[in-house]
């Protein structure tokens, strides 16, 4: 992570000082890498051999402070951009990263995680860690529960990544005026916080299927009311309270779930091969609903596949269970 924080300093600075088409791809995926090392799923990981048998309170916790990170860093950026320029504020955003982000995550990993990483793993000679890992992995991987997670995170994550791309065009088209539609965007991230905080207090007393049965319940219907028609104020602002909602509980249940039916001791190779077809869904989808989109000029044919994903997750969501 402290490495992660270092490379994605760099490549915010790098981007925002040589103006070139080259570079600032290449920027971009020195930017992937250090969030690779830097997001939810490493962060999970780490929470969940630190904390121990309390790892569902830290995962809690960090998505509730996680959580406001947009609510500052957009508003500021757009400050700073206006102040300067894009070029400017980059550079700024890169030498928090540098100044802040490589010192506490190079100080304020728990030292007795690392004692307990190395102990556990580099006593073994390689060809015997590589082997047991390897059939420890391949067992896990044709479990019917992780298949079952497998397409219940990467149909969200589709689902998500596809809606939340399209909702302007999509709630435009539908005429909303701009103002309203702006709100309501706006209240889905303070949503999100509410749904975690809730957690905070109650979450120990439920596992992680029941609060994603609970989340992905909440976003079909959500998705639902945008199928209304016509349209309503009422019914947009109800979309904004429950897609919050859901979409914060599953960050959660994204962080608990591989330990709770796994186990904490192969939780950070499950959680990484979880996020990769997440991540590339969430890449693809936004792209497939506007094709859709475009192909039968209606943008309910594209939310309606929105909810047909949602559906297919939680199939997935009942397998895993």
């Amino acid at each position: 992570m402290t490495l992660g924080s270092l490379v994605g300093g760099l490549a915010l600075i790098l981007m925002g000082t040589w103006v070139n088409p080259v570079v600032y791809v290449a920027c971009w995926i020195a930017l992937g890498a250090g969030m690779a090392a830097l997001l939810y799923e490493p962060a999970f990981a780490v929470i969940t051999v630190a904390f121990h048998s309390h790892y569902k309170r830290g995962i809690i916790l960090i998505t509730l402070v996680a959580g406001l990170a947009s609510s500052v860093f957009i508003p500021a950026s757009d400050y700073l951009v206006k102040l300067w320029d894009w070029q400017h504020t980059l550079v700024v955003l890169g030498l928090i990263q540098l100044i802040v982000g490589v010192p506490l995550h190079y100080f304020g990993m728990p030292q007795g995680l690392i004692s307990e990483v190395q102990d556990n793993s580099f006593q073994a000679p390689l060809h015997l860690r590589f082997k047991n890992w390897l059939a420890g992995l391949g067992h896990e991987l044709t479990d019917r529960k992780f298949i079952g997670l497998a397409f219940w995170f990467s149909t969200h994550a589709a689902a998500f990544s596809g809606l939340t791309f399209l909702l302007i065009p999509m709630n435009k088209n539908l005429a909303f005026d701009p103002s309203t539609l702006m709100f309501a965007i706006a209240l889905i991230g303070p949503m999100q916080v509410t749904g975690r905080l809730v957690l905070a207090f109650y979450g120990e007393h439920f596992s992680a299927i029941q609060v994603g049965a609970w989340a992905m319940t909440s976003l079909i219907i959500a998705a639902g009311l945008l199928m209304i028609q016509p349209p309503s104020v009422a019914a947009l602002f109800l979309f904004a309270v429950l897609y919050g909602t859901g979409n914060g509980l599953m960050t959660i249940v994204k962080g608990t779930a591989v330990a709770e039916l796994f186990g904490r001791e192969r939780y950070a190779e499950l959680n990484g091969l979880l996020a990769a077809p997440a991540v590339l869904a969430k890449a693809g989808s936004p792209l497939a609903l506007a094709a859709l989109w475009s192909a039968t000029d209606n943008p309910r044919v594209a939310i309606g596949s929105v909810i047909v994903l949602l559906l297919a997750g939680f199939l997935g969501l009942l397998s895993a269970r």
